[in-house]
């Protein structure tokens, strides 16, 4: 619930979010690509790429390395930065948006590192089946995404979201007999839409790539069980019907699951609130944040937020989120005059 005035780009904060999660990425996958295409003609034409406890198991041709290591120490990183700079452009702030900053530097430095110490450590070798042990390049690979994370974040100024609490909404007016149901539907904003859709793509270009260069069943296996894995869960939570009635608050996916209830005799109070996905829950879908927040958090904007006995929070983006809350007010009241 962060209420934000618009930010230009000259603002300290969008200016070291931006060298954080789009710069210094850049540089960090331009300096290893260009080790790695230095190393081409020193290594094998068949590169290993996966290891277990025995050594290397999966292989794949040497010139994809720097493919991989461009779509992934770069791709990921720019598509954390383009999903979470229009928030930080429109003045909202929070914790979570420099922790994105700093997981875009990490990611980058990881996969970069790793890219390039695995394809350094096989230069020489007659085959890659000889490539050695993958555990000190993956133990150096992970120092050096911690230093580029707790550098990052602490690059970035720090950010304190302007939290307001959350007052009842005014219960409608109903009579004792009176029936009445509210109903929307819901459902993730352009934003969230294109990063779901963009993760599910990405891991599935990943394990056409796996089956197509020739990489051990198992990691392609695992990859395109991955990808259906995104596949569903972008099915079952990019829209839900939303339903208050005299049984309490309802949020069903379109798919039927996942399906969420609060019954009225757990409803303490029932809010209108404004939602800032990334500033508050770190992005869209089914999220947890700080509180004792739990939501399924489609968009920015305003949402039913209600509070239950136990103490948690149960949140869900939708239009007209104030009749909602009024209508859930009431029938709260009703039934405990009833009682």
């Amino acid at each position: 619930m962060t209420n934000a005035t618009p930010a230009d780009r000259s603002d300290p904060v969008v200016r070291r979010f931006v060298l954080v999660a789009v710069w210094l990425p850049v540089v960090l996958v331009a300096v290893g690509v260009a080790v790695q295409l230095v190393l081409l003609p020193h290594v094998p034409s068949t590169v290993a790429i996966h290891w277990n406890a025995a050594g290397a198991d999966g292989f794949a041709p040497a010139w994809t390395q720097p493919l991989m290591t461009v779509a992934f120490g770069l791709g990921i990183p720019l598509l954390i930065a383009l999903t979470t700079l229009p928030g930080l452009r429109r003045g909202e702030r929070g914790e979570t948006y420099r922790l994105m900053g700093a997981t875009a530097a990490a990611t980058s430095a990881l996969t970069t590192a790793l890219f390039t110490l695995t394809y350094a450590m096989q230069a020489g070798l007659d085959s890659s089946a000889d490539a050695p042990t993958v555990w000190g390049a993956l133990v150096a690979s992970v120092a050096v995404a911690a230093a580029a994370g707790i550098g990052a974040w602490y690059v970035q100024p720090a950010q304190e979201a302007t939290d307001a609490a959350a007052s009842p909404a005014t219960p409608l007016a109903l009579s004792p007999s009176e029936r009445a149901v509210w109903a929307r539907t819901t459902a993730m904003n352009t934003g969230g839409a294109v990063t779901v859709v963009a993760a599910v793509l990405v891991v599935a270009v990943a394990a056409a790539v796996a089956w197509l260069t020739g990489a051990e069943p198992p990691l392609a296996w695992l990859l395109a069980g991955i990808a259906l894995l995104l596949l569903v869960f972008a099915a079952t939570t990019l829209a839900f019907h939303v339903r208050v009635d005299d049984t309490g608050l309802h949020v069903d996916s379109v798919l039927g699951i996942p399906r969420f209830h609060v019954p009225l005799t757990d409803v303490v109070s029932a809010a209108r609130v404004e939602v800032n996905p990334m500033g508050e829950f770190g992005g869209w879908g089914l999220r947890l944040s700080t509180g004792r927040r739990f939501g399924v958090v489609l968009r920015t904007g305003e949402a039913i937020e209600v509070l239950r006995r136990s103490g948690k929070r149960f949140v869900v983006t939708v239009d007209d989120a104030g009749t909602g809350a009024a209508l859930l007010e009431a029938l709260v009241a009703r039934a405990a005059a009833r009682s």
